[in-house]
């Protein structure tokens, strides 16, 4: 399994850091940065294996046959990657991440 990202999600995380950070969710930038790190961990390492959801509409300007899957990382978020999956290279592409502050009144 081979998972990519487009360089708009790849920027996202590394500006997600310093979000968490400057908006005081984390007391320093080492947790801001363990908090993305075990996010990306976990999908990588799930995204195989999680219930997949058609993307809505609203998401069709990131390609068709967009999918998407949840991570709940607390009582009050929960993270969206939206990708696209080619199974004879066994490929998953992430072409965006949201949370259900942003996103959530669009999914499930």
């Amino acid at each position: 399994m081979i998972i990519l990202y487009t360089k708009a999600v790849r920027i996202y995380l590394w500006e997600l850091v310093e979000t968490l950070y400057f908006n005081n969710y984390f007391g320093c930038k080492v947790s801001a940065r363990g908090y993305v790190h075990e996010l990306i961990k976990e999908m990588e390492s799930t995204i195989h294996i999680k219930q997949k959801h058609k993307s809505p509409s609203d998401f069709s300007r990131y390609g068709k046959d967009v999918w998407y899957v949840s991570y709940p990382k607390n009582k009050r978020t929960t993270w969206y990657f939206f990708f696209t999956y080619h199974p004879e290279d066994d490929i998953y592409f992430i072409h965006y991440i949201t949370n259900n502050h942003v996103a959530g009144h669009l999914l499930e």
